[in-house]
């Protein structure tokens, strides 16, 4: 139970240093990610928790998509000629 309870507190700490840089580029995604994060509490029924986590683990990778192809994008960019 107690090492239940130390990962889920690691994970909402993890979830709110990632909102808060998230924030910064995707503006839309941080206040999502703030949400989702509050509905994991280990206070609510576990099938509702779990449908919370479903739903942030979807956010989180639609999120992550979207920082690897900027940084594809990033790559590409070919610097002009000097």
């Amino acid at each position: 139970m107690a090492a239940e309870i130390l990962t889920e507190d690691l994970l909402r700490v993890s979830l709110q240093r990632l909102s808060r840089e998230v924030v910064k580029t995707y503006p839309q995604f941080g206040e999502m990610l703030a949400q989702n994060m509050l509905r994991t509490c280990g206070l609510i029924p576990d099938l509702e928790r779990a449908a919370h986590y479903r739903e942030l683990g979807t956010l989180l990778i639609d999120l992550g998509r979207l920082y690897l192809a900027e940084a594809e994008e990033l790559s590409t960019v070919q610097a002009p000629p000097t």
